[in-house]
């Protein structure tokens, strides 16, 4: 007879990255945004405590926008936060599409 063991790995739920839904939110404005020839790059960091995609204009310049995403967030509002060019925080919020209303917007005018 077989005998099943049950492994409870705590660490497997933990966040490390975007998860699937949030990388292709991200994705989907970036996307339009690149054709509409507007951003040009990206870059992905990742480190202990956040992981970041930031929006380039052009590859030398700093970037447009930073969406970080806080894997030790404490507080509901402080898990996804939107950074302008001047590392100025634009939005925070629990829920990534309320971040992304302001990239949103940009992509509305556009089409206009």
């Amino acid at each position: 007879m077989f005998q099943y063991k049950v492994i409870h790995n705590h660490k497997f739920e933990e966040e490390k990255f975007f998860n699937k839904k949030e990388m292709a939110e991200i994705l989907n404005i970036y996307g339009f945004m690149v054709s509409a020839g507007e951003w040009k790059d990206y870059a992905i960091f990742i480190n202990k405590n956040t992981v970041g995609f930031d929006i380039y204009r052009k590859a030398t310049e700093k970037p447009l926008y930073q969406i970080i995403k806080n894997l030790n967030y404490k507080n509901k509002k402080e898990k996804f936060c939107i950074k302008d060019q001047s590392g100025e925080i634009l939005r925070k919020s629990f829920n990534i599409k309320n971040i992304l209303e302001i990239l949103k917007k940009k992509k509305i005018k556009l089409i206009k």
